[in-house]
């Protein structure tokens, strides 16, 4: 998260032009980096390939709106503030958007001073929570960075879950297709494998038996966009740990993560436990 507002990367999201170059000029006066969306479908487009820290949305617009914008942001960038304007505010509003994890809600006509305040507030509160979270289980919170692979034919999925999972503190390794996955199996460690399950050529249910054929210790997480009990149980039949529904919630998928590297580390433990009360039976002292 940047400090000062010359650093600070904004994405403003306005169906009404006029107001959004006038509020744009406005917010670069006052330092920030500013670039704009006219509806909810372009400013979803503009952040699969590129970084801001914070968003600001008009909750009123014709194709998406402000909210339902917001609910997909938080699949894609979790940690990215959001500040939500609307011409009709009230407590109900604001309490319901506070609870969803929305960082403010101004109604319109915006003070661009009060805006700019609430973006500073809003990065540093930020700021703070992902250095709480990452005290409390990042990295040092393992005996070991958690190594996972990411196996997807959607380049722009990879990248995105990539740059989140890297924030994460996790060693992120990326493949578009089954084949790819198994070259680099051979030369890597992986300790969690998140594996799509439509995918052409080798689909993610054969790409999984030759992993756990071949690399028994990766856990395997399944996404799918078409979730069935036929596809769940053939991946639990072949080894998979968890199955989840793509797009997946992130909070989700990284709890799953770690939980997966918990128990195998666990498991891993309790192995080589058994294997020293086994050499102490047999060669007593």
């Amino acid at each position: 998260m940047r400090a000062n507002s010359s650093n600070i990367k904004l994405l403003l999201v306005d169906d009404e032009e006029e107001f959004l170059m006038s509020s744009s000029k406005a917010l670069n006066r006052r330092g920030f980096d500013v670039s704009v969306a006219l509806n909810g479908v372009t400013a979803l487009e503009i952040l699969e390939k590129n970084e801001f820290d914070a968003i600001i949305l008009d909750v009123r617009m014709p194709d998406i709106d402000g909210l339902e914008v917001f609910r997909q942001i938080r699949r894609m960038r979790p940690e990215m503030p959001a500040i939500l304007l609307t011409g009709h505010t009230s407590t109900e509003d604001a309490f319901q958007a506070s609870r969803d994890g929305i960082a403010d809600y101004l109604s319109k006509p915006i003070d661009m001073d009060e805006l700019a305040r609430s973006i500073h507030k809003a990065i540093e509160r930020t700021r703070k929570r992902l250095e709480e979270n990452n005290r409390a289980d990042g990295p040092t919170g393992f005996e070991e960075i958690i190594r996972v692979m990411l196996i997807d034919d959607e380049a722009d999925f990879l990248d995105a879950m990539k740059r989140i999972l890297q924030r994460r503190g996790m060693d992120v390794t990326t493949a578009q297709s089954g084949e790819e996955a198994l070259a680099l199996l051979k030369e890597s460690i992986v300790d969690i494998g998140i594996l799509d399950i439509k995918m052409p050529g080798m689909d993610g249910l054969e790409v999984l038996r030759r992993i756990k054929k071949g690399f028994p210790s990766v856990e395997v997480i399944l996404l799918t966009g078409h979730p069935s009990i036929e596809s769940a149980t053939q991946g639990i039949k072949l080894g998979a740990s968890e199955y989840i529904k793509k797009p997946p919630d992130v909070n989700e998928l990284v709890a799953t993560i770690r939980k997966l590297y918990r128990d195998r580390q666990e498991a891993i433990l309790e192995q080589q436990k058994k294997l020293i009360e086994e050499i102490r039976r047999r060669y007593p002292e």
